[in-house]
């Protein structure tokens, strides 16, 4: 899961991954992103200031 998030967050497109890992299926993109989102919406993450 967290390969396929870090993969997106580094700017590879969901076709890059479905390439680079013949073995995932689209629907395993959509749920390690699901996943990430729910674990993320329990938490108050702040936002930091930008200079």
């Amino acid at each position: 899961m967290s390969m396929i998030v870090g993969r997106l967050a580094e700017g590879s497109s969901r076709n890059e991954i479905l390439t680079d890992y013949p073995q995932l299926a689209a629907a395993d993109v959509d749920a390690a992103l699901q996943f990430a989102a729910a674990a993320v919406d329990q938490r108050e993450m702040p936002l930091l200031a930008t200079a």
